[in-house]
């Protein structure tokens, strides 16, 4: 069990909070960014479910056994130097797709774009996760954030797809990860940075040696799974995941092969980061609203069943609308809550570890689920993929659900508070 520090450090100015919450916005919105518009560039070359399915899943290759590694990396060196390379190498990298029009040289593009848009989130949720030391209602207005990336990249990219092509939006999505680079270096860095130390006491500084996985770091971050809400949390965010691996996957496919058009895809896109925002801000009155464990299975269980019913409504636009925001007010409650918990749990140096863990179990869905809905979708159908998915994400809900009742600690009733840790000084 990870020992909590008696004493919490000061709490970060609002000023440089407002700066982390900015970082946050740019970096979920890369992510949002290159999930809508590589399915489209692919699509226009012609690919198919499974091949879609794949390009997904390339994404997520490398996060997949790299994520702790990252998330080690900000404990060690820095969430803002890492943020700084990562940074330029998503600009870089999304330059390089109109220019390499092949379905292979996608999947090698995607591989290693992964990593960067894996690092650049890590970094942001790392840092917010410094600053605000667990508190529920910073990380609530940091998710609010946010959604101002999620819900204007989408739209921004899908309308200059529509009228320009890729590389109009790919010259975007390069300006957009520019950006993020520029605000990083206007977030001074937490103080829990300055505790990466060499030998002599002087600060870390960055190297080829520093930079490379280490066994240390792996079996530092999985033994955080000894922890009942750190097993049980980063648990439910690879199944809640699994609704984001529908939506990046066959939702597009099968939307754009009943019309809609790039805007279309952003609009809906834009309709669940919205409200996954607004839905953010009330995080302070959700928690006391219920159990935290069962607020966290049910806003799952809903999040899940309401894109997995997508072919039911068919191309009915207005309901998509209204089934996308339906789908962030249940994401909005459980992620801030979520993201409390785990900070919670843990001390202040294992932040990125533990935000590691949490986006590794996260791309192990992104890794399988897309290219298995795809291979459905193919050889069966698009409307089985769908359903399959669900039935497969339901019993892994069900299973925690049991959990929860069979064994007492992993219930979350240490972490019910205001963000302060259980014996914390008031």
């Amino acid at each position: 069990m990870t020992d909590r520090p008696s004493e919490t450090p000061p709490a970060a100015s609002k000023g440089d909070l407002f700066k982390a919450y900015i970082v946050g916005m740019f970096g979920i919105g890369l992510l949002d960014l290159f999930g809508l518009i590589v399915p489209l560039l692919a699509l226009s070359l012609g690919a198919s479910a499974i091949e879609i399915g794949g390009l997904v899943t390339a994404r997520a290759a490398l996060p997949l056994f790299f994520a702790i590694h990252g998330g080690s990396l900000m404990d060690r060196l820095g969430s803002r130097r890492v943020m700084l390379f990562a940074t330029l190498g998503g600009a870089i990298a999304a330059l390089l797709y109109p220019a390499i029009p092949w379905i292979a040289g996608l999947f090698v593009l995607q591989i290693f774009t992964g990593i960067f848009m894996t690092f650049n989130w890590i970094g942001a949720q790392t840092l917010i996760a410094q600053l605000c030391r667990g508190d529920a209602v910073p990380l609530g207005r940091f998710n609010f954030i946010c959604r101002f990336g999620t819900v204007g990249a989408p739209i921004i990219a899908g309308i200059i797809w529509d009228i320009g092509g890729a590389w109009p939006t790919f010259a975007m999505i390069a300006a957009w990860s520019v950006l993020m680079h520029l605000m990083v270096r206007l977030v001074p860095p937490p103080s829990d940075e300055n505790q990466a130390k060499s030998k002599d006491g002087s600060a870390e500084r960055p190297s080829l040696r520093a930079a490379l996985p280490r066994l240390s770091d792996y079996s530092r971050s999985l033994a955080l799974l000894v922890i009942p809400a750190v097993a049980f949390t980063v648990s439910v965010a690879g199944l809640r995941n699994g609704a984001s691996g529908i939506q990046n996957s066959i939702y597009i496919v099968y939307l754009e092969g009943i019309g809609f058009t790039g805007t279309k895809l952003g609009i809906l896109f834009a309709a669940l980061e919205i409200t996954i925002g607004l839905a953010s801000l009330v995080v302070g009155t959700v928690r006391r609203l219920g159990k935290a464990e069962w607020v966290l299975l049910v806003t799952s269980f809903v999040s899940i069943t309401l894109i997995a019913i997508t072919p039911l409504i068919g191309g009915m636009f207005a309901v998509l609308i209204v089934i996308q925001m339906l789908r962030g007010l249940a994401q909005g409650f459980m992620q801030p809550l979520m993201f409390s918990i785990q900070s919670l749990a843990v001390g202040p140096d294992q932040q990125g570890a533990v935000v590691g863990l949490r986006v590794t179990a996260n791309r192990v869905f992104g890794a399988t689920l897309p290219l298995l809905m795809g291979i459905v979708a193919d050889t069966i159908s698009l409307e089985a993929s769908f359903a399959l998915t669900w039935a497969f994400l339901m019993m892994g809900l069900v299973a925690l659900g049991l959990l929860v009742i069979i064994r007492p600690e992993f219930r979350m009733e240490e972490y019910a508070g205001n963000g302060r840790k259980p014996d914390s000084d008031p």
